[in-house]
């Protein structure tokens, strides 16, 4: 029964509370909605529609509050007004007739939705017009029977069909309900922990993704989530950032300045198995009864922990606790601890201990995009071992890329019951037996460390670097070295913690967002960001636009020395760039749409190279962070040249076009949307180019007057003169934006109108992605949008554009967005909330914040969505604290999300770390460090000290769109 049915024929829909908005949990204080519900009492309000809830609870309103669902009801009838008005105290006809009188309603013209048979029947009886049963647990029959006229098993099933007009109910229905599906949930007797990711119980179904929701990870050493016991496994792996092997690009048809060296992230020997015997039989989930199971990733700790109770055939258990992290402190370390007791009987047990390399290093399926191929066999080849008794180093070099990496472990063991008893190399796996007695009652434990150092071909010290760290790990101790790294993740969370209150879902799904990408980037030093982080082999490991321009903003407010460490990366790139350049016809330097050893890697130049925004995504980050950090040293030193070199491009790759009355123009590029490619024109690629222009003219000339011995430096380097200054300022005031007279909108480029509309009621779920169903040809020719381009442009420069103009861009491009990129969502998120369509942006910035938790990608396995995860921070704090930092002053325009019944979180701006405190009738700002700091709150301005926080009384709850007013 989909909404055009609902808004004409009826007026108003009564909800029952529990098992249809929330689950059965009455006494549970956290309750959360489901999200098929949330979605489809939002649509019906939007049509117009009044609605109201019906509870037996005696604070009904509170419920509501608690759950973030209040203003989407104009009014209720709980088990206390049941109580004043003489009616049964559970959901019945009276309460229900109520509840109709409340709205102004007839029953006749009123729907009824309840998930038991007593509410339905109810609703039968008094003559309501149309009774939906909510089938939670198998009962549909019953809920029939007593005269439901429908049953679905979720609300999500009512949401309007797609139309070529509105394809989309916030985000595409499948996926909202997939936010609600998250793959590892709190089990029905256990709450959700916001800083834990919890495992209940052993599911081999989830695998592939718990591999790389479980990962732990620094930004330069990564290991997937596989069982140390190692069976079931998907991909085991252990990954460090830019150790790569390259290959040649093969095309049928060559062309001058394609890419002709692939890059590809190469696997490390995986030193994390430890594979337990028990009486020469093997101990794994697969093999042995497990009576009982746990694995949780603790954020707040940066640790990954596992208990498991094994039971063999004879009855005996055993069990087996492990910990596992990957040091922050030292970037090269990982350990693991195993322990193991014997519960009830002795047995004789054996652990070997495995590295080894496994070959092919992924699977063959260079079909979609998102994965990556798979290496030769010879990629890595041994290159030399050192063993000294329960220590061994293994050594490989790549085969084409010039790298050599030594890998080693390390081991320290109960030597009161466990004894060595061999040591054994081979090509690809080394392992180092422990055999001993466990005891009844006594844990066995043993330490195992890890250690990965690399190099180029050349490098002579390798292992002894390796064999450094591991023997200082050894002296220091395992709990002492993961205490220096529960340190370490304990001070990234005092300066970056977010905390959303009333959901813990959303909670602990905002959590793993901030905790990936510290795991990707903290200490990357040397280094850019794979897309993937160190999660998994996703993208071939490969550097993108990701890190600038959604993860960045993050870094720059958070952890700005991480955040220079990255932009750093992209200035010893430059001599890369300037070749690249060079190979595809431009001046200046071009940074590749996709690398890890600074060459472009992307074998697909319409969706590839021809993205030249890229440099102006990097400029624009940098402008961000010398901005937000007043780090003038990396601008005159190192950044002035990349601004430099990045505007030389633009001006040779535009030209001042007769046809456009002199404006300069840009054609044959992509923008951000990739189902989109080589036009001319692209708004994005436009407008950004211009910032690039006009960033690099105004830091030359600021270099002229507050550092002339830099920018006599610069002008030596580079060979800069006055003229191209000038050509960079005319280029950017007299840039092309295109516009549509007859739409009264913005163009993505000059010919999105002449293209013709994609069929998105035609179009089946499951054949999305568009891109693995449908040839680029048949996508390049309809207007249909894999991720937010002009809307991109609004939340990036949205001083360029008028307020009106914002909102004609969003509702025209929002309804063409497929959703089909990771990175769309954030996006949209700020640029609804940005024209007040707050409902929308809320569940964009669910559906941003499930991509991983609910695998709504469908790629999980292959790694974390890093930027996704950035970009989920810039949706909240964009969006719904409505920050803004290119203004002269940071600007806040605060709303609360109806989920949330508090936000809170820091931003650290120059001198100053702000913390902005978001309750439903007041804004608080306050100086946790620091200095005094100027700011606007909704238009008004204020100055914040450490010693007086500035307070702002008023209504700060989002409303959803409709008919009536929330209930009191």
């Amino acid at each position: 029964m989909p909404t055009t049915v609902i808004r004409r024929d009826f007026d108003a829909v009564l909800f029952g509370l529990d098992g249809v908005l929330i689950p059965r949990m009455a006494d549970h204080p956290e309750a959360e909605a489901f999200p098929g519900s949330i979605a489809w009492v939002r649509e019906l309000r939007e049509a117009g529609l009044r609605t109201a809830v019906v509870t037996g609870h005696l604070d009904g309103a509170a419920v509501l509050a608690g759950t973030g669902l209040t203003n989407l009801f104009d009014t209720g009838v709980d088990g206390r007004a049941a109580r004043e008005l003489g009616l049964s105290g559970e959901p019945g006809p009276g309460m229900l007739l109520e509840a109709a009188r409340r709205l102004g309603v007839a029953p006749e013209r009123t729907a009824v939705v309840d998930d038991t048979a007593e509410g339905v029947a109810a609703g039968r009886a008094e003559g309501f017009g149309l009774i939906i049963g909510v089938d939670r647990d198998g009962s549909a029959a019953t809920l029939a029977g007593n005269g439901a006229d429908l049953v679905v098993a979720d609300l999500g099933e009512l949401l309007v069909a797609a139309t070529d007009d509105a394809h989309r109910a916030g985000p595409k229905e499948h996926r909202l309900l997939a936010a609600g599906r998250r793959l590892v949930a709190a089990a029905s007797d256990h709450s959700t922990d916001p800083w834990r990711i919890v495992e209940h119980m052993y599911n081999p179904g989830y695998v592939e993704q718990t591999e790389t929701l479980f990962a732990v990870a620094n930004g330069y050493l990564g290991i997937r989530g596989a069982f140390e016991e190692r069976e079931p496994s998907f991909r085991p792996a252990t990954l460090l950032n830019g150790f790569h092997e390259t290959w040649p690009i093969v095309y049928p048809e060559n062309a001058h300045g394609f890419a002709t060296t692939g890059q590809t992230i190469a696997p490390v020997p995986d030193g994390t198995a430890l594979r337990l015997y028990v009486d020469d039989d093997p101990v794994t989930c697969e093999t042995t009864e497990v009576r009982e199971f746990e694995r949780a990733l603790d954020m707040r700790r940066g640790v990954l922990d596992r208990t498991v109770v094994y039971q063999l055939a004879d009855g005996r258990r055993f069990r087996l606790v492990t910990t596992r992290f990957v040091s922050l402190v030292q970037r090269h370390l990982a350990g693991i601890r195993f322990e193991l007791t014997a519960l009830d009987a002795p047995g004789r047990v054996v652990i070997i201990s495995e590295m080894v390399l496994h070959r092919p290093a992924t699977e063959t399926a260079a079909f979609d995009p998102r994965q990556t191929r798979a290496l030769d066999d010879r990629a890595l080849m041994p290159d030399g071992d050192r063993t000294d008794g329960v220590r061994v180093i293994r050594g490989y070099r790549t085969a084409r890329s010039g790298l050599r990496v030594a890998a080693g472990m390390d081991h320290q063991f109960d030597t009161e019951i466990l004894t060595h008893v061999r040591t054994r190399v081979d090509d690809d796996r080394v392992l180092v037996a422990f055999e001993g007695e466990a005891p009844v009652g006594r844990t066995v434990t043993l330490t195992k460390w890890l250690a990965y150092h690399y190099g180029p071909a050349q490098s002579t010290d390798l292992f002894e670097r390796t064999a450094v760290t591991l023997h200082r790990a050894r002296d220091t101790g395992y709990p002492a070295a993961l205490a220096a790294h529960q340190d370490q993740v304990r001070s990234f969370w005092e300066h970056s913690d977010v905390v959303w209150e009333g959901a813990p879902a959303a909670q602990q799904a905002l959590r793993f967002s901030l905790f990936s990408v510290m795991q990707a980037t903290l200490r990357a030093e040397g280094h850019g960001m794979p897309a993937k982080g160190l999660t998994g082999t996703g993208y071939e490991g490969h550097y993108f636009w990701d890190t600038e321009v959604y993860v960045l903003p993050f870094l720059v407010h958070t952890c700005p020395e991480v955040a220079r460490s990255l932009l750093m990366h992209r200035v010893r790139m430059l001599p890369d760039a300037r070749r690249r350049a060079r190979e595809v016809g431009c001046a200046g330097a071009l940074f590749p749409w996709r690398t890890i050893g600074g060459d472009e890697a992307s074998a697909y130049y319409a969706a590839g190279t021809a993205q030249y925004h890229i440099d102006a995504d990097i400029a624009y980050a940098l402008d961000q962070y010398v901005r937000i950090t007043g780090d003038t040293d990396l601008l005159f030193r190192h950044g002035a040249e990349l601004l430099v070199e990045t505007a030389r491009m633009w001006a040779h790759l535009g030209f001042f076009s007769e046809r456009r009355d002199g404006r300069f123009v840009i054609h044959k590029v992509t923008g951000p949307d990739e189902y989109t490619t080589v036009v001319d024109n692209n708004l994005f690629t436009n407008v950004m180019a211009a910032e690039n222009l006009r960033l690099a003219a105004d830091v030359v000339d600021r270099l002229r007057r507050e550092s002339p011995p830099d920018h006599h430096r610069l002008v030596e380097r580079t060979g800069l003169d006055d003229a191209e200054v000038r050509l960079w300022r005319r280029a950017a005031d007299e840039i092309y934006i295109p516009y549509d007279e007859q739409a009264g909108v913005h163009l993505q480029d000059d010919g999105f109108m002449d293209q013709a509309p994609w069929d998105f009621a035609g179009t089946p779920r499951d054949r999305y992605p568009l891109l693995l169903h449908y040839h680029p040809l048949v996508i390049y020719r309809h207007r249909v949008i894999k991720q937010a381009d002009v809307v991109f442009a609004t939340v990036l420069l949205p001083e360029r554009f008028t307020a009106d103009q914002r909102r004609r861009i969003f509702e025209h491009y929002d309804p063409l967005t497929t959703g089909d990129s990771s990175l769309s969502e954030c996006v949209q998120a700020i640029a609804a909330a940005d024209v007040g369509k707050y409902r929308t942006a809320e569940e964009y910035l669910v559906d941003a914040a499930a991509v991983d938790m609910a695998d709504t990608a469908g790629n999980l396995r292959d790694g974390i969505h890093i930027a996704s995860a950035g970009g989920t921070w810039m949706a909240l704090v964009y969006a719904f604290a409505g920050y803004r930092w290119r203004t002269p002053v940071p600007e806040f325009a605060p709303m609360l999300p109806t989920r949330a019944r508090r936000l809170r979180f820091p931003l650290r701006i120059r001198e100053s770390v702000l913390e902005v405190d978001i309750e439903p009738d007041r804004v608080t700002y306050s100086i946790r460090d620091g200095e005094s700091l100027t700011a606007r709150h909704h238009g008004q301005p204020f100055t914040v000290t450490a010693e007086a926080p500035v307070f702002f009384p008023g209504r700060y709850r989002t409303h959803d769109a409709g008919p009536g007013s929330p209930p009191h």
